[in-house]
């Protein structure tokens, strides 16, 4: 069996898939696709373990991050900026703690160290200490450094919210190096893979004497269930029957043997574990939740880099449309420069990228933000939809955004995805806004969206917007006008009390 095609389903078995791809692609792999799915061949899965590492490790690099961050504060201090010398301090103190834990034998690591305290003692620049930030971030860039330190960074902060300690990214991995990484991840995750493949295979082309040697050698545990019951059957044929009478189908793959569960190590944000959903378990038995596949399983673990990172938070997209498309959009903003872009940059973004197609006001785009935490068991989802009249409301007057501040925008704009009168947020800015003596400018353009939008969520696309404008406009001067009378009545009549 070389391999095997797997559609599109829930939204996030398609961020998982797509997730597969970009891994893939970024190896120098080329993944084949269908007008609703991909292709997964053999060939991808036995590059899958090296294609993997190797996205993360590039796009996580402490050394690239941290050469970003400490250049920019070293530099303000080099002009004068005191300030920012504890926020200096801090950072590179973290960091060599971490060196500390790991590399405090080594040549390099002691450099490092070195450099750290050299720098932290200081408080007024002198031209040496730029020696000793080169010297830092030449160390930190060793790769067994800057590849430990990453490792450790991505398996804690950005796997472990979507697969909690599952294999490699459980705590007792920490001290190990990328080669073990790999090891474990092969065994635990592509390993099963292929000898669930060449068990069917067997089953579909070969014999008796096949199907048990493959399942006398195997190292994949879950199939051992299945060698007590098949060595009781004489034929191919029998064997299969069981297979189909008594062994699950995977139920996001198709593929006829599922040996895994839905739990809480495969997906956290959405799994449960088996004790607290024995409701949800296969015929109540509280025993298998959602029957999957290894392959399943080990697509669903590439999902993480089909999302787009958003302040700590995953973003993804979806709509009825091909693979292919739901690809290149979630691919266009998934900008690795700016893993900090706001949620409203995101969605400006889609809506740029959305203007090339000729139909794109008839799409109902899906954006899914959501958060996990797995130690708390808590998961963060907000799911909005991007309807015709949001985007032209989006595309046409993105003008009307620019003059809100960051502070109020994401949260403006998510209340439009989702439905909510804006009013009520509209409401709350503006009494702010009156309490601290601020411009009441900002209040006035998001008057004007939500004018806007309730015209066009009534289906009236083609209306002047420019005269609705306006409207808003006329409204704020005659307030303005009343505000004015009720201030010179009042002044007066504190002229009459007075004389």
């Amino acid at each position: 069996m070389d391999q095997v095609t797997v559609r599109m389903g829930e939204w996030f078995i398609t961020q998982s898939l797509i997730g597969f791809k970009k891994i893939l692609e970024n190896y120098g792999e080329t993944v084949k696709t269908t007008h609703d799915g991909i292709i997964v061949e053999k060939c991808h899965l036995e590059v899958l373990t090296d294609a993997f590492f190797d996205y993360y490790l590039k796009q996580y690099s402490v050394a690239r991050r941290e050469k970003k961050a400490i250049r920019m504060l070293h530099k303000k201090f080099k002009e004068g900026d005191k300030t920012v010398k504890s926020d200096l301090n801090k950072r590179l103190n973290d960091t060599k703690k971490k060196v500390e834990k790991y590399f405090s034998e080594t040549e390099e690591g002691a450099k490092l160290i070195e450099a750290v305290d050299l720098y932290r003692n200081e408080k007024q620049y002198h031209p040496e200490i730029d020696q000793w930030v080169n010297k830092f971030l030449e160390m930190l860039a060793v790769t067994e450094i800057d590849q430990k330190l990453t490792a450790n960074y991505f398996r804690a902060v950005h796997l472990n919210p979507y697969f909690g300690q599952v294999s490699i990214l459980n705590v007792t991995n920490n001290t190990k190096n990328i080669g073990e990484h790999k090891e474990i991840f092969y065994r635990d995750f592509v390993e099963p893979v292929l000898e669930e493949w060449k068990l069917y295979h067997a089953l579909e082309y070969g014999n008796e004497k096949e199907v048990m040697d493959i399942l006398g050698e195997t190292t994949h545990k879950l199939l051992n269930p299945l060698k007590k019951a098949l060595r009781k059957k004489k034929t191919i044929k029998e064997m299969k029957e069981y297979i189909q009478q008594e062994i699950h189908k995977c139920s996001f793959t198709g593929f006829p043997l599922a040996l895994h569960s839905f739990e809480e190590g495969v997906f956290v944000p959405l799994a449960l574990s088996i004790s607290n959903a024995i409701n949800m378990t296969w015929d109540a038995n509280g025993k298998e939740l959602l029957p999957l596949s290894s392959l399943a399983r080990l697509l669903i673990f590439c999902s993480q880099a089909g999302a787009t990172m958003s302040q700590g938070k995953s973003v993804f997209v979806y709509y009825g449309g091909s693979f292919d498309e739901i690809y290149r959009t979630n691919q266009f903003y998934s900008d690795l420069k700016n893993p900090n872009k706001t949620f409203d940059e995101i969605v400006f973004d889609l809506v740029r990228e959305q203007k090339l197609k000729a139909d794109y006001f008839n799409n109902h785009y899906l954006i899914y933000e959501f958060t996990s935490d797995y130690q708390a068991k808590k998961t963060l989802l907000n799911y909005m939809v991007m309807t015709p009249n949001l985007l032209k409301l989006f595309s046409d007057h993105s003008g009307l955004f620019k003059n809100i501040h960051q502070t109020l925008k994401s949260s403006f704009i998510r209340l439009l995805l989702q439905g909510i009168d804006t009013k009520h947020f509209i409401s709350e800015v503006l009494r702010n806004k009156i309490k601290n003596s601020y411009s009441t400018f900002e209040v006035i353009r998001m008057t004007q969206i939500r004018h806007l939008n309730q015209l066009y969520a009534k289906g009236d696309l083609k209306v002047d917007s420019s005269v609705q404008k306006r409207y808003v406009w006329a409204l704020v001067k005659s307030a303005e006008k009343v505000k004015m009378i009720i201030n010179n009545e009042k002044k007066h009549r504190e002229l009459h009390i007075v004389f």
